[in-house]
């Protein structure tokens, strides 16, 4: 089973077949009825309104999944684009060339769409060639990490992620949660941060502190070989955005951030539409002529042993 196919299990079928979901999608349909000519359709509706462009706390599983119908398709192709444009300089010699000794840790990982997207992308390689991975997935909304559960569950996606993929789901609310997971990466691995859009989330700069004694904390006790941020957004950022403060804030020392590339590339991305006819007549919703923007994304080096005595 491919991302499609899992997309349509894990997202698309709640949304029609879930009782308690489908009663909720089904109020927000009876209150798009009232003001149609506002909007172009239900899907447009829904993004605005339902989710407040990204904006709204998705706090019931029927948000969750309505969020990740909107927006894990074309989240999916930006990280699609930088696993391609980045394989031969990054991913393969850094994940791929370390069999079972690599841990990413997915920062704000919503229904899992880094990972899917990784493992989308080596459906095109040979099997024995499939990524060996340990894979946190962290996020402050529970109902997030529930759908990214189902992603990675065998039962869901079969060959999606095969035999050699280990998921885990921490409460990053209990100060802990790190520590309670452990970490398989060893002297000789790699360890991967991974800000897929997180930090254009609203809400985030108070919590630029939390985030790098985190990645202070957690590269310590790792202590692998290789330690790597990457971050993809639609741009990286002002003087003043939580994502440049968060790296100041890191890079206090001289040589803690090394770039390894920074890149700005014109993106085509994938989204649907007939979202109100799935919810009422089971028709499967249809892919959007693909449309294009600005994608920028930067992979830096961490170098841990800056961390020793650096305070936040």
């Amino acid at each position: 089973m491919g991302y499609q196919e899992a997309f349509r299990e894990v997202v698309l079928k709640p949304l029609r077949e879930d009782t308690e979901i489908n009663h909720e999608v089904n109020q927000y349909l009876a209150a798009y009825d009232q003001c149609r000519t506002e909007f172009s359709s239900f899907d447009h509706y829904v993004r605005m309104k339902v989710l407040g462009y990204a904006r709204t706390l998705c706090e019931t599983r029927a948000l969750a999944l309505l969020y990740s119908y909107t927006y894990m398709p074309m989240h999916m192709d930006g990280n699609k684009k930088v696993i391609e444009r980045e394989f031969s300089t990054f991913f393969n010699p850094y994940i791929y060339q370390k069999p079972s000794n690599v841990m990413m840790i997915d920062v704000g990982c919503g229904p899992m769409t880094a990972c899917v997207a990784i493992a989308d992308f080596q459906q095109g390689l040979q099997p024995k060639k499939h990524l060996e991975l340990d894979y946190m997935g962290c996020d402050l909304q529970s109902f997030m990490t529930d759908i990214a559960r189902d992603f990675s569950s065998k039962k869901s996606t079969n060959d999606l992620f095969g035999d050699r993929f280990r998921g885990a789901y921490p409460n990053i609310k209990d100060p802990h949660w790190f520590e309670q997971m452990g970490s398989s990466v060893n002297d000789g691995g790699t360890l991967v941060f991974y800000f897929s859009y997180f930090w254009e989330q609203g809400g985030l700069t108070e919590e630029v502190g939390k985030w790098v004694d985190c990645i202070k904390s957690i590269s310590l006790k790792a202590r692998a070989q290789n330690t790597f941020m990457v971050y993809l957004n639609r741009d990286l950022g002002d003087s003043g955005s939580a994502y440049t403060e968060f790296k100041q804030r890191i890079q206090q020392r001289p040589g803690t951030l090394e770039v390894v590339c920074v890149e700005k590339t014109n993106q085509k991305y994938q989204s649907w539409t007939g979202l109100e006819e799935w919810i009422t007549e089971g028709i499967y919703p249809q892919p959007r002529p693909k449309k294009k923007t600005d994608l920028h994304y930067e992979i830096l080096r961490i170098n841990w042993k800056h961390f020793e005595d650096a305070g936040s």
